[in-house]
């Protein structure tokens, strides 16, 4: 066989065997073909079998969980705003009565806690001159009154002379004032309460001197007394007329509310920058005692008309603006932005974004997102 004829078959046996291998590739692509639309086809019958089952089959169902909250219905109310500050009380009429005449105390007929009543003696003190001058004075006076009787009679016979009479006169008009001098002066060794009260201390003992500026008793009346403290400068342009202080006492568990205030001071204390602010306390029969510690809530803004909401449903963006979620009839919530005002006690004032009924998300409001899907809990 010749070259020539081998190259021709190994020719041929290539060419037949190229075009059996590009026979069978379109055969099979042609198969994977209509394999792939028969899936897509039974794949898209098979989809709307499973959802039809999914509509008549309850059963089959996973139980969805919607997140759980608890909501407050918001209504317009009053808001108020206090601050506090620490005080104490003070009695109006709280003195050490002194007597007016010094001298030794002979009586000291009162002790320490008695309730004594205004005009009441306190003390006497030794006015053995006094009384010496007045007793001879009085002798002096009877003579005095004898001598003017008789030269007024004389005048009234016309036999006596006009001068002896207005000597007469004279001398009798000024033992009498001499006299009563010396009385008031008397009265003065004797002293007496200015008003009623209760004895706090005694301080001298009978046989004691005592000058004019010496202390005998402190003397207290606790029917009028003042919680009175110092406050800012700063809250005297939110203080009026209407502002009202809730009074608490520790040390005696109690609570007086809304009472008016008596009166604002009209100095500003240079040193701390306070004035003095004074509550009265009404009479209540406890142990209100001068000095007593009182904490003054002080009320310095009112809104009649206001949307309050607790202030834990108020939540901070990143750039620290006020929001709430708010629950809308579908069951869904919505991101709500909020201007809010002053805040006590748990409790603030919304100006703007919310009215009267909307119902605020409470608890869980921090795992939410705008628009979730809730369930609403007591």
């Amino acid at each position: 066989m010749s070259h020539k004829y081998k190259i021709a078959l190994i020719t041929l046996a290539i060419a037949s065997l190229v075009s059996c291998s590009s026979t069978d590739l379109d055969v099979l692509k042609k198969e994977q073909s209509n394999l792939e639309s028969e899936i897509k086809s039974k794949q898209n019958e098979l989809d709307k079998i499973v959802k039809k089952i999914a509509e008549l089959d309850t059963t089959s169902l996973e139980e969805i969980y919607l997140p759980r909250v608890s909501v407050v219905a918001l209504k317009t109310d009053t808001f108020n705003h206090f601050f506090e500050i620490q005080g104490a009380i003070e009695a109006v009429k709280n003195v050490m009565v002194v007597p007016e005449a010094g001298g030794l105390i002979k009586t000291l007929p009162v002790k320490e806690g008695q309730y004594i009543s205004k005009g009441q003696i306190i003390a006497s003190f030794d006015a053995k001159v006094i009384a010496s001058n007045i007793k001879e004075l009085e002798e002096q006076l009877d003579l005095a009154k004898y001598m003017f009787e008789k030269q007024k009679a004389l005048m009234n016979q016309g036999v006596g002379t006009e001068l002896n009479f207005k000597q007469a006169e004279g001398r009798y008009k000024t033992l009498q004032e001499t006299l009563n001098t010396l009385k008031t002066r008397q009265g003065k060794f004797v002293l007496k309460a200015p008003f009623s009260g209760y004895v706090e201390h005694v301080f001298p003992v009978v046989g004691q001197m005592a000058g004019p500026s010496t202390p005998i008793i402190q003397l207290i009346d606790l029917n009028e007394m003042n919680a009175t403290a110092s406050i800012s400068e700063a809250y005297l342009k939110k203080l009026n007329d209407n502002s009202l202080v809730n009074v608490f006492f520790p040390a005696l568990d109690i609570e007086l509310k809304k009472l008016p205030i008596k009166r604002l001071g009209k100095f500003v204390n240079p040193v701390n920058r306070t004035v003095i602010m004074e509550v009265e306390i009404p009479k209540t029969g406890k142990n209100m005692v001068p000095n007593l510690m009182a904490v003054m809530n002080v009320r310095d803004y009112q809104n009649p008309k206001a949307i309050v909401v607790p202030s834990s449903v108020i939540l901070k963006d990143s750039k620290q603006d006020s929001y709430v979620y708010v629950l809308k009839p579908n069951g869904k919530v919505t991101k709500t932005a909020i201007e809010v005002g002053q805040s006590y006690k748990g409790k603030t004032e919304v100006l703007k974004g919310l009215n009267n009924g909307d119902k605020v998300i409470d608890k869980g409001a921090r795992k939410l997102v705008d628009g979730d899907e809730v369930e609403v809990v007591d």
